[in-house]
């Protein structure tokens, strides 16, 4: 569909373009866990024509129960649905999603599905279809009316909106109204019509088919109306959000933004074709064009040798670079982050600026939703900042699986203050009250130091961690990081 031509999301999208220079876009960042719900809860509550979800994890928790049950309510006021799901965590939401395809207005695919829908047969399946099943879709996008769009790190479930007790999540989100949400909605589109993406009710075994969209929504309605307490600070019911749209008016940052996407089918190129240019490339021609400063954050930092070679000549060249990843204490990824280890030691000694976020950051309440008093924080943004006016935002990390194996998804932004907001968002994770800085000591060992002290071994949840660290470490699994 065309962008919606009038309705709540188009009117607010025209009095946000009357204040910006022709032909640039608004963005907003969504940090805090509250405000990323209720953006998502308004922009399907005020959707009037369609509404395209794309994302990568799909929890059984009371946010995402919450979140559907909306959607639900969009298609009975007649929006169009369609909504794009990998196929990696689906096990077991099957009856439910085909439940949703009851319904006349909405419309629910699978990427890249596994035959066997049983979890024994999917394990069984994937070792003896890894090249096709190891491809998964990462992206993560909301687009409404048309007209606005949002995409990030952020999968739906409770820990990225702050309503799980056992960790919640620092993630980051971009939102955008204009030009670059139509590139959005074309992107969703090319995923859409994919021959990887299948309707769930053709893939999924006969009885869970059947499911009637009337005990989905008993399912949904339930999940999140036995979690009262938990969403108390959500509203449970559909809501005007008058005084969220006008902190969008007023708090609307102007600039250009580019669209990077993976093509969804790339995997199935026959061996000798030319790779299509991928996101990965253009993540790294914007940091060649760095001059004086990057500052980058990653849930997951495992580098391969161009990435490398490419930090090291930008430190030779006098450019400052400052990576922020997981700890080990705030890592929930334990092969990731024994593969990072490994390029520790390496990545200091080309001069960069390494820290590790700590799981009792002082910023943990922007990431708790109250009532919510969560054990620990990860980090799960995925973001970089270039100079004083270049922005990234995306679903990619720095890891193998991000750069080459999954599909993946992100803006490249100019803008002066989008930059300067995500700047000030990441030196805060940076601080001593946020995050470890390493560095090696005279004898080259390392050392982790913050304004909790100096500690000589990785920062770490117990001896439980580090036990599975390294016997993970034994594993050769670092190209599946």
């Amino acid at each position: 569909m065309a962008p919606a031509t009038s309705g709540a999301l188009h009117d607010l999208a025209a009095r946000i373009a009357d204040r910006l220079p022709a032909e640039q876009s608004a963005f907003w960042l969504l940090s805090g866990a509250r405000f990323s719900f209720d953006a998502r809860l308004a922009l399907v509550d005020r959707a009037e024509q369609s509404l395209d979800i794309q994302y990568f994890i799909l929890e059984k928790d009371p946010t995402s129960r919450l979140l559907f049950d909306r959607i639900v309510q969009a298609a009975d006021r007649g929006v169009r649905v369609r909504i794009l799901l990998d196929d990696l965590t689906l096990n077991g939401k099957d009856a439910e999603l085909s439940g949703l395809e009851g319904h006349p207005n909405i419309s629910v695919r699978t990427f890249n599905p596994w035959h066997s829908r049983s979890k024994p047969g999917r394990i069984f399946e994937y070792f003896m279809r890894l090249g096709r099943l190891n491809h998964r879709m990462h992206n993560k996008t909301i687009i409404a009316d048309g007209t606005f769009a949002m995409l990030g790190g952020r999968n739906i479930g409770d820990r990225y909106f702050g309503v799980w007790e056992d960790f919640v999540q620092n993630d980051l989100d971009v939102m955008t109204a204009g030009p670059a949400a139509v590139e959005v909605a074309a992107s969703f589109d090319l995923y859409w019509n994919s021959g990887q993406s299948y309707s769930v009710v053709d893939v999924a075994k006969p009885k869970a088919a059947a499911q009637e969209l009337g005990t989905t929504r008993e399912i949904l309605r339930e999940g999140y109306l036995s979690a009262r307490e938990k969403l108390a600070s959500f509203p449970l019911e559909t809501s005007s959000w008058d005084a969220l749209f006008e902190q969008l008016v007023e708090t609307a940052a102007a600039g250009t933004g580019v669209l990077g996407v993976d093509l969804p089918d790339v995997d199935q190129i026959v061996p000798g074709e030319v790779r299509p240019e991928q996101l990965y490339a253009q993540i790294l021609d914007m940091l060649a064009r760095a001059e004086r400063r990057v500052l980058l954050s990653t849930a997951y930092l495992v580098p391969d040798e161009q990435f490398f070679n490419l930090l090291a000549e930008l430190e030779g060249r006098g450019v400052e670079v400052v990576l922020l990843t997981n700890s080990l204490a705030s890592n929930n990824h334990m092969v990731a982050h024994t593969a990072y280890k490994e390029w520790r030691k390496r990545l200091l000694g080309i001069g960069v600026d390494l820290f590790e976020a700590r799981d009792d950051s002082l910023y943990i309440s922007e990431y708790e939703t109250p009532p919510i008093d969560s054990e620990f924080l990860g980090l799960h943004s995925k973001a970089i900042v270039v100079d004083d006016h270049l922005s990234f935002i995306g679903s990619p990390n720095i890891d193998p699986r991000s750069l080459m194996i999954n599909t993946e998804i992100g803006f490249f932004i100019d803008s002066e203050e989008l930059t300067r907001r995500l700047s000030a968002l990441i030196e805060r994770d940076i601080s001593a009250d946020a995050a470890w800085r390493v560095y090696q000591d005279e004898r080259g060992r390392l050392r982790w130091v913050s304004s909790a002290g100096t500690v000589t071994k990785q920062p770490a949840l117990g001896f439980l961690q580090r036990a599975t660290a390294f016997f993970i470490n034994l594993l050769p699994l670092e190209s599946q990081a």
